[in-house]
C-alpha cells in the first residue's frame, strides 16, 4: 500500500513541476511584464480534524518571509519560494501537544488581475502548495507528522506602486497526521515589494 502512496505522490510532484514547466516557459516567451519582490508576513494557523478524540484545537500565530516572481499581464503566473512558520495546540487522549511547524513552501499560483493599472492592480489568484517541514514537529507517542503535504492556495492582492499586500488561505489536501487525521489550515497576510 505504501508503494502505491509513494508513486502517486512521486507522479503528483512530476505533474506540477511539469505544468510549472510549462507555464514559466509559456510566459517568460510572452512575458509582457516581469515583477520580482520579496515579501513577508504573519500566519494564523490549525490543523483540523474530523477525529473525536482531537478537542481543544487552537491556532498558534507564526510568520513567513520569501521571494516571488510575477509574470505576465492580465493572466499571470506566480511561483513563490517561503520560509514559513505556524503553530497548533489540541488535546489527544486528555494531554494537551503543541506542534510548531518550519516550513520550505512552494506554491505555483496562476491568477488574473481584475484591476490593472500603471501603479494599481487588484488581482485574485490559487494554484498547488507544495510544503516541506524542515524538522519533524512534535506529535504524540505513536503518531508522526509527514515531512512533505501537498495543498491548494487562495489568494487576492493589491499593488499599490512598488508595493504588495496579500491575504491568502492554504489548505493542506493530504492528511499531515495520518493517525490523528489532521490537515493543516494557515491564513496568511503579507507585505511585499517589487525590486524588478
Amino acid at each position: 500500500m505504501k508503494t502505491i502512496k509513494n508513486k502517486f505522490k512521486m507522479k503528483t510532484i512530476k505533474f506540477y513541476v511539469a505544468v510549472l514547466a510549462v507555464l514559466v516557459s509559456t510566459n517568460l516567451v510572452n512575458a509582457q511584464s516581469l515583477d520580482m519582490g520579496i515579501k513577508a508576513g504573519v500566519n494564523f494557523g490549525t490543523l483540523r480534524t474530523g477525529l473525536d478524540a482531537v478537542s481543544e484545537k487552537s491556532g498558534k500565530a507564526g510568520m513567513h518571509v520569501g521571494l516571488f516572481v510575477r509574470t505576465g499581464s492580465d493572466f499571470f503566473f506566480q511561483p513563490e519560494l517561503n520560509f514559513s512558520t505556524f503553530g497548533s495546540e489540541y488535546t489527544y487522549n486528555s494531554e494537551t501537544y503543541e506542534s510548531k511547524f518550519r516550513q520550505l513552501n512552494l506554491p505555483a499560483m496562476v491568477g488574473y488581475k481584475i484591476v490593472n493599472k500603471d501603479n494599481l492592480n487588484f488581482r485574485v489568484s490559487l494554484g498547488p502548495d507544495l510544503n516541506f517541514n524542515l524538522k519533524k514537529p512534535d506529535a504524540p507517542a505513536g503518531t508522526e507528522f509527514k515531512r512533505f503535504n501537498v495543498g491548494g492556495v487562495l489568494n487576492a492582492g493589491i499593488d499599490v506602486g512598488r508595493f504588495t499586500f496579500d491575504a491568502r488561505y492554504s489548505l493542506g489536501l493530504g492528511k499531515m497526521n495520518k493517525e490523528l487525521e489532521q490537515r493543516p489550515g494557515v491564513f496568511a497576510l503579507s507585505v511585499g515589494f517589487k525590486f524588478l
